[in-house]
């Protein structure tokens, strides 16, 4: 199957908030490093969205978006631990969103978990999608 450049795009996007998460993670910014963890899974969902149904998908849910694509792909991922990183579309950036300062109560150890799942994901959808 050919490869879009639209899917490139959005896996290249998907690598790039991958990094933000880890340059966030190193400077002590762990809600940041969630938020853009959650935006690189996203990302790369949507890419294989794209690729293996040739539709622009839309919405921010990790799970729904896996959904999606689970059946017409060998990917494997965990639901529990897309949910959990679901929630930091929101919850990392609002101080309204379920604790009331991101900055300050998420941890260290919620971001390395974050990155871990977006690791993972990143290399089942590249793997899927053949990046070059």
């Amino acid at each position: 199957m050919p490869i879009r450049d639209e899917v490139l795009n959005w896996l290249a996007e998907a690598k790039a908030d991958l990094r933000h998460a880890e340059a966030s993670i190193n400077i002590g910014d762990c809600n940041w490093a969630c938020f853009a963890a959650q935006q690189a899974v996203e990302k790369a969902l949507k890419a294989l969205v794209l690729h293996v149904l040739g539709e622009y998908p839309k919405g921010h849910d990790l799970v729904k978006l896996y959904r999606r694509i689970k059946d017409f792909t060998s990917i494997s991922l965990s639901e529990g631990a897309l949910a959990r990183l679901s929630t930091y579309y929101t919850l990392a950036r609002y101080p309204n969103a379920g604790i009331e300062r991101p900055s300050e109560e998420i941890s260290r150890e919620h971001a390395e978990e974050a990155i871990f799942i977006a690791k993972g994901a990143l290399d089942e959808v590249a793997k899927i999608i053949r990046d070059p």
